[in-house]
């Protein structure tokens, strides 16, 4: 609605159109549509949040969708052709790629929850139509690692593979100080004489 109002009152905008009391534009006539579809999917939302049912949610996702790729390919234009061929000086270039870039972030993280929430209440309304586990969703969610239960941590690789104990056999310790030399006298008794 501000952005709305501030096209609509800006001074700096020019385009001509209703805001200087000329006949309405094309331009008029798009920004007004895209505010009314905006207004009507955000709607669609809130109904859909409120009451839980998931397909209210799409109209949001794909028109948000829409505007995110919209955006991204005013910010191509604006990192490729900012300063040539759009004429502007180096702090508008860098001011109009963080606004576009944050509003952007701020829309992608906003699409990101509201499809996690989808997704929670399609696997809520589910459960809740079929609490047995018979089905073939149920199914697949035990044997994904993702499931809602909680599951045990996945085994170890020694489990895995067989490993009882990881321990090298038991060796004999080695022998006393006196026996080895004993013993090395034994295996060579002529170098004894020599030394």
């Amino acid at each position: 609605l501000c952005l709305f109002t501030w096209y609509l009152t800006s001074s700096s905008i020019d385009t001509g159109g209703l805001r200087d009391g000329l006949d309405i534009t094309s331009l008029d006539i798009s920004i007004f549509s895209i505010f009314c579809i905006q207004i009507l999917v955000n709607i669609l939302l809130l109904v859909g949040a409120v009451k839980r049912i998931p397909s209210h949610t799409i109209p949001w996702l794909c028109a948000n969708a829409v505007s995110m790729m919209i955006a991204m390919v005013f910010i191509g234009i604006t990192i490729l052709f900012g300063t040539t061929k759009l004429n502007l000086n180096y702090s508008e270039y860098v001011s109009s790629l963080t606004i576009m870039g944050m509003v952007t972030g701020i829309n992608l993280f906003c699409w990101i929850v509201v499809f996690t929430f989808r997704k929670n209440l399609i696997i809520e309304a589910h459960l809740d139509r079929f609490p047995s586990g018979s089905d073939e969703l149920s199914s697949v969610y035990s044997q994904c690692p993702s499931s809602l239960m909680l599951n045990h941590p996945p085994p170890s690789y020694y489990e895995i593979e067989g490993y009882k104990e990881c321990k090298p056999p038991p060796e004999d310790s080695p022998p006393e100080y006196e026996e080895a030399v004993s013993m090395l006298f034994s295996e060579y008794p002529n170098s004894s004489e020599k030394g």
